[in-house]
């Protein structure tokens, strides 16, 4: 026994002699000028090593030192901690970074790391490093969001020590996660958005995770485990948050309750939603007492909330947005009376079917977030229905609500007010100005609200976000707004003001990112250039002044390199465009259309390379087209219409914009031939370069335009966004996106303006240029096409005899051409035309009689001397009335050759029967109508009627 003391003594004495060593060769490591530095050498090195791989855009790493500074302590870095005793690095912590590059092999020198996250980071798809996995003494472990790819390591069950790990939201899969059962401490699991179709043992290894805690499956395509072969819970678990949202599992509801078997302290927190539960929803609940969080949004739920979950007496956030939940709202809150109702702190039902009137709500006392919004309920708020003292946040947007905004002065906490599309009146009080927390007011899209105050009122709030389109404003600028220094958001578009433009209000706030004050009657000589004094800005400003009547140079552009969305459309200024844009990274929407610009386009818009959607349409503009814009290769949309440029067409435009879809070129001087580069537009969907002076032949390419020659509509316009690359910080509304995708054309001879689903229009105008040869046969190939145009040319040849083959078309103009043949049968198969002008060409033959023919008046005929039949007053050959041009005219009675007198049915005698018989008819009816005095007005109403249409008739024989 004493050998065995003194044996363990020597160990302690060895262990302790190590140790002391260990730090004597550290402390010579350490500069002696500078004793402070406890960071390792070899560790600081393998941070240094670390960095180097990675891209810090964002100066996130500036506090790690260089090479040359061995004095720098790594203990001190951004994201590093060392153990207070031993000073080895244990927690890397760069999280939330936004760094790029890879993950380095220098990790393996941190050998005593117990704490990593490199969640929400971008590593371009790099596998999960497999060399993680050797880091042993790892207990948390943070990879989410990081563009992560494929299999998740089984390696990784050598990390036994872990309590936590996250891989949710990558783009991993996992087909066998046996190496979970490895992880006998794992209390957190993260595999949201990890492909798990094929790990079929998913259940059986996750039923053994004795000390799990929250497990985190969201978008995991589970493979389905049939009900009798679920295994047994020969165990149990703290399970308390679980997160089965977004699955396509058949049996979510069985799946779940085995979930809630398997928990053994019951689940405080369970987010279902995203999944199909149809039926009403399902008494599983009603047991669990210890409920504080239940999400089944988007569910398929049909009916309300059943009575049962007024007496979860801990549920404080009940979330059912989407769920198809349908009823009376007053009756929905009736059902959580009870202890729920002093807990109850969120409640979230937006977008749902529910009706009826407002409750009191006040009975639910810690409410702090109550979300309605699209759905119908109706009538006024009562005064008092919204005390709720602790209300921080109220949406009620997209419902039927009217009457007065109500008092929520008792609420003073709300931060966040939206009562927008509703059909509230009145006017808004001043009583709104006392709540002192208010961050956000949208009112917009409540067109009866008047929002008239005192121009000395000052409100105690200061706003970052404030909505009041479609308002009523009232003549002046609301001088109240000059107060909101915090500002980021303003919008006062469609509110009635008609008053000078202020030089203050696009520099209210420094913070200010988006305004938009379109639709107005804002008049003067601007003044912006005063306003617009640089300063940084961390995201893109969006400017939209559209639709006033402001005067004056546009040179205030250059002030502001950060503009992402810019719209002076609709306004008066006249002057040249600056050429300063060679530094504007951020802009993608341009609209300077409709106003009186002239000069040329400026060789800076090169630089935009972010551009995506271009009008510059109905000005006076000059010139040539810079090459330098087929540097915007991001372009979607260029419309330069109605202007005076020049030059040809150039080629680099089919070769440049590869997302083309909206090309408008009308109404200018171009000249010179139809480059065939346009082809390789494949997405190109309109494409209008009618009213210059293009000659030559149309190509033949053009049934490579891919997007024309399908019948599908996609829209990829629907969606504001659509494909558009927003970043996600830019604070754009939609409608505001939406006006920027419209279209001016030539529609059925009028100009109109497209907004709504554009990318159902498919058009080509090719009309009064000075176009020559054939048209293409090709062109029937574009089978999605609504609008063909291509009259007012030089073309000659026939008709293609497949144009009915465009059985998409509505609008059809091949007029005031030298078109010869006969005009193709399958024309009648266009039963969608609405359209149809084949006017002054060299036609010749019968007009089809089938399909849509008979439809079209004759004037869409008019023109050509060898067309005969309906609708023109012209018989063809072989027809009954047809009268050939050698025989008598003037009314002789000469039997044409090979007629006998016996066919000539028509004599004397059979006149003046017809005299007779016509006169004892008529009075016989017309007598008797006569008499009649109700008969009489209907009779000669009709006559009436009939005597105009002949008068119309023989004015155009």
């Amino acid at each position: 026994m004493k050998c065995f003391r003194l044996l363990a003594l020597l160990l302690v004495l060895f262990v302790l002699a190590g140790t002391f060593m260990s730090i004597l060769v550290h402390s010579s490591q350490v500069n002696s000028t500078n004793t402070s530095v406890r960071c390792w050498d070899r560790e600081r090195q393998a941070l240094l090593n670390i960095k180097d791989e990675l891209v810090d855009t964002y100066g996130q790493l500036t506090s790690w030192g260089n090479h040359d500074d061995q004095r720098d302590d790594c203990c001190e870095w951004r994201g590093v901690h060392c153990h207070n005793r031993s000073n080895h690095v244990t927690q890397l912590n760069l999280g939330f970074s936004q760094l790029r590059g890879k993950i380095s092999t220098s990790l393996l020198e941190l050998q005593h790391l117990r704490y990593l996250d490199l969640s929400y980071n971008d590593f371009e798809y790099a596998p999960i490093p497999k060399f993680i996995a050797s880091l042993t003494k790892l207990r948390y472990l943070n990879l989410a969001r990081a563009n992560l790819s494929g299999p998740i390591p089984r390696r990784i069950g050598n990390l036994s020590k872990l309590v936590y790990f996250d891989i949710s939201y990558n783009d991993c899969y996992s087909e066998n996660i046996d190496w979970v059962l490895s992880l006998d401490s794992l209390e957190h699991l993260g595999l949201s958005s990890t492909n798990l179709s094929k790990a079929t043992n998913w259940l059986q290894a996750l039923s053994k995770l004795t000390s799990i805690k929250e497990l985190y499956l969201a978008q995991g395509a589970l493979p389905e485990t049939p009900p009798s072969l679920l295994p047994k819970i020969n165990g149990s678990a703290p399970l308390a948050i679980l997160d089965l949202s977004s699955n396509s599992y058949p049996s979510m509801m069985t799946l779940f309750r085995w979930f809630s078997n398997f928990s053994s302290t019951g689940m405080r927190s369970i987010n279902l939603a995203g999944n199909s539960i149809a039926g009403p929803i399902p008494d599983v609940f009603e047991n669990m007492m210890s409920l504080e969080y239940l999400d089944l949004s988007q569910s398929d739920i049909q009916g309300g909330i059943p009575k049962y979950f007024g007496n979860m007496s801990s549920l404080t956030n009940l979330v059912m947005y989407g769920s198809n939940l349908t009823g009376d709202f007053s009756e929905l809150i009736m059902n959580l009376s009870g202890p729920v109702q002093e807990k109850l702190e969120s409640l979230v039902l937006t977008e749902n079917n529910l009706s009826g009137l407002f409750p009191n709500m006040s009975g639910f006392s810690s409410l702090m977030q109550l979300q309605l919004e699209r759905n119908q309920l109706s009538g006024s708020i009562q005064e008092g229905h919204l005390q709720l003292p602790h209300l921080d946040f109220l949406a009620l947007s997209s419902n039927r609500l009217t009457g007065p905004i109500p008092d929520l002065s008792f609420s003073s906490l709300l931060g966040i007010l939206y009562l927008d599309n509703n059909m509230f009146n009145g006017t808004l009080t001043q009583r709104i100005g006392s709540l002192s927390q208010l961050l956000v007011l949208d009112l917009s899209f409540n067109s009866y609200l008047e929002v008239k105050f005192n121009p000395y009122w000052v409100p105690t709030f200061q706003l970052s976000y404030l909505n009041l389109r479609q308002c009523k404003l009232g003549k002046y600028f609301p001088a109240w707004i000059k107060t909101q220094k915090e500002l980021e958001h303003l919008d006062i578009s469609n509110t009635g003001i008609s008053d000078i433009l202020p030089s203050w209000f696009v520099l209210v706030s420094p913070r200010l990112i988006y305004l938009n004050a379109s639709n107005n009657q804002m008049y003067g000589v601007s003044s912006l250039r005063d306003a617009l004094v640089p300063h940084s800005r961390l995201r893109a400003t969006t400017l939209d002044i559209s639709r006033n009547k402001i005067s004056g140079s546009v040179n205030f552009l250059c002030y502001v390199q950060e503009w992402g969305l810019l719209d002076l459309s609709d306004n008066l200024f006249a002057s040249q465009i600056p050429d300063c844009f060679a530094n504007f990274r951020w802009l993608r929407f341009l609209n300077l259309a409709n106003n009186h610009l002239s000069g040329e386009i400026p060789i800076s818009f090169g630089s935009l390379s972010a551009l995506t959607l271009l009008h510059l349409r109905n000005n006076s503009l000059s010139g040539e087209l810079p090459t330098s814009m087929s540097n915007c290769t991001s372009l979607e949309m260029i419309d330069v219409g109605d202007n005076r440029l020049t030059g040809t067409i150039p080629d680099w435009i089919g070769d440049s914009f590869p997302k083309l879809r909206v090309l408008v070129l009308r109404s200018n001087a171009f000249y010179g031939s139809m480059p065939s580069s346009l082809c390789h537009l494949a997405n190109l969907q309109i494409l209008d370069i009618s009213s210059n002076k293009i000659s030559q032949v149309i190509p033949k390419c053009l049934q490579d335009f891919n997007a024309m020659a399908t019948d599908l509509n996609p829209d990829p316009f629907s969606s504001p966004w659509g494909t558009l690359q927003v970043p996600s910080d830019y604070t754009w509304e939609m409608s505001n996106i939406k006006s920027f995708q419209s279209a001016y054309f030539m529609w059925k001879g009028m100009e109109v303006k497209y907004t709504n689903h554009l990318g159902l229009v498919k058009l080509i105008d090719f009309s009064d240029n000075s176009l020559a040869g054939e048209i293409p046969s090709g062109i029937t190939e574009l089978v999605g096409l609504v609008g063909l145009n291509i009259s007012w040319n030089n073309l000659i040849g026939p008709i293609p005899p497949d144009i009915g083959q465009l059985k998409s078309l509505n609008f059809l103009d091949f007029s005031r051409n030298h078109l010869s043949g006969g005009i193709p049968t399958s024309l009648g198969n266009l039963s969608h035309l609405g359209v149809l002008d084949l006017s002054y060409n060299n036609l010749s033959g019968r007009i089809p009689l089938s399909g849509q023919g008979l439809t079209f008046p004759a004037s869409a005929y008019v023109g050509n001397t060898g067309l005969c039949g309906r609708p023109l007053n012209k018989s063809c050959p072989g027809d009954e009335s047809y009268q050939d041009p050698n025989s008598e005219v003037n009314g002789s009675n000469v039997i044409k050759e090979g007629e006998s007198e016996d066919d000539r049915f028509i004599t004397e005698g059979f006149y003046v029967t017809l005299g007779l018989g016509f006169i004892i008819g008529f009075w016989g009816i017309i007598g008797t109508i006569l008499l009649n005095k109700r008969f009489r007005y209907t009779f000669f109403e009709h006559l009436d009627a009939i005597g105009k249409t002949l008068w119309k008739y023989f004015q155009n024989q």
